[in-house]
């Protein structure tokens, strides 16, 4: 399950004390202070943040791209395998 996206932004247009509005793909789109994390902002490069993946669906009109996005995910729960029986080798039992 993909928990949160990293996206780049070219620029930072404003923001308000709940919200930022960025240019991202040459749109402009605000974004919600309490869902960006790691916020980065370079005055010349731009910058970058983590958003929620539902909100990057909202945002954007498509599921985030596993190609395009650097994915976080927050929470991994491992398989468990089952031993399997293996016959030992009789050499190795002399």
């Amino acid at each position: 399950m993909i928990a949160r996206v990293k996206i780049t932004f070219q620029k930072m247009y404003g923001e308000t004390p709940r919200a930022f509005l960025l240019l991202v793909e040459s749109r402009e789109l605000w974004f919600p202070r309490r869902f960006c994390r790691n916020f980065t902002l370079n005055k010349k490069l731009g910058g970058h943040t983590e958003i929620p993946a539902w909100l990057y669906t909202e945002k954007f009109g498509c599921e985030p791209d596993i190609d395009d996005a650097t994915l976080i995910i927050e929470h991994h729960k491992p398989q468990k395998i089952g031993v399997t029986e293996v016959e030992p080798l009789k050499e190795l039992l002399k």
